[in-house]
């Protein structure tokens, strides 16, 4: 992986990041709608929702994380989840995804928490076999999950 570095992202990431979701939704068969002032305010707002990091290649970002917080009530500790990992479909099996997840996994580390979780398609199969070659532990037993519009 040489010449490539991690870094937290900085609001000049912003818009190659926005570039970045656009690819993965369009992947997904999806339309992103997140603006460039949505994403200052999830990840540099007055009360940010989460962290980003960036993979940089000579200065142009090639993949990102978006690593979101919430809390166990519980516990009391926090939880963290990747919920956007992509890397340039070009610049894919060089280890940026890996690096990256370990990138989250530190700083989860260092906010206290235990682990991190990330999920996928049930249909991308690539990523999946991807998490499982890098050690990543698969959770069969989360139960089924539900979903009720806003009102």
């Amino acid at each position: 992986m040489t010449d490539i570095s991690i870094d937290i992202a900085t609001r000049r990431d912003l818009a190659q990041i926005q570039a970045l979701i656009r690819e993965l939704s369009a992947f997904h068969g999806d339309t992103a709608q997140v603006t460039l002032e949505q994403l200052q305010d999830i990840f540099f707002g007055s009360h940010p929702k989460g962290i980003a990091f960036v993979a940089r290649e000579n200065g142009a970002v090639t993949g990102y994380a978006g690593v979101l917080e919430t809390i166990a009530v519980h516990s009391a500790l926090p939880r963290f989840d990747i919920h956007h990992l992509h890397v340039v479909e070009t610049q894919r099996n060089k280890g940026i995804g890996r690096a990256l997840i370990a990138a989250a996994a530190r700083y989860a580390g260092t906010r206290g928490a235990r682990g991190l979780t990330i999920g996928t398609d049930a249909q991308n199969m690539t990523a999946q076999a991807a998490y499982r070659a890098m050690g990543l532990e698969e959770i069969t037993d989360t139960g089924p999950r539900f979903w009720i519009e806003a009102s």
